[in-house]
């Protein structure tokens, strides 16, 4: 029986050996295709989900229960995660590239088992194609989009995420789907392969 976050939050309280388990079943999916849109491989994904996780653990070892209590549990974990990312693209001066790999096609299609396969594959493709599409944006609008279009955040989770004003995040996510644009327009001046859904798609937040 999966819990709210609010009940995990008080479980790990009083038992965080036995509950943090929970906390990666739950999240370990979400986390690793987020960390797979911002790494340069699949290998460094799993490489910044586990550190991730051990950071996570560690602070709530060493935090009072009820501090824990009060945690948002995503947002916190995606903090905790993009500070990793920080450190090994800063360390290690990553090199971003577009998702592709099986798993997150697996992850994805998972969730969707109910719709017609063709469906499914288109949906995948052009999501592919946009991702291909994000990973070249520069840093600051690559992480605001990837967070409001990919993982759904609102624009004030996004704020507190990024702690940055909610208005700056608007227009970074504005800006990033110029970015977006004119780089479509560069793809198709080019003759490149390039499918004309794949931004309008982001007008309704469905990805």
């Amino acid at each position: 029986m999966d819990h709210t976050d609010s009940e995990l939050l008080d479980l790990l309280a009083t038992d965080l050996d036995r509950y943090f388990q929970e906390v990666v079943r739950l999240y370990q999916h979400r986390l690793y295709a987020f960390a797979c849109r911002l790494a340069a491989s699949a290998q460094d994904a799993e490489d910044i989900l586990q550190e991730t996780f051990v950071s996570a653990y560690v602070s709530l070892e060493n935090y009072p229960p009820q501090r824990i209590q009060t945690l948002k549990l995503q947002a916190w974990l995606y903090r905790i995660l993009l500070n990793v990312y920080t450190h090994h693209a800063r360390g290690a001066q990553l090199h971003l590239v577009p998702l592709t790999s099986e798993e997150s096609l697996a992850f994805d299609i998972a969730d969707r088992d109910d719709e017609r396969p063709d469906i499914v594959f288109e949906q995948q493709e052009r999501r592919l194609e946009l991702e291909a599409l994000v990973a070249r944006l520069p840093e600051r609008y690559r992480v605001a989009v990837t967070c409001y279009y990919f993982e759904q955040l609102s624009y004030q989770e996004i704020a507190d995420l990024l702690d940055q004003p909610v208005g700056t995040v608007k227009s970074t996510i504005s800006r990033g789907i110029r970015h977006l644009s004119t780089m479509l327009d560069t793809h198709q001046r080019e003759g490149r392969k390039c499918n004309p859904w794949s931004l309008m798609i982001l007008n309704d937040r469905k990805l």
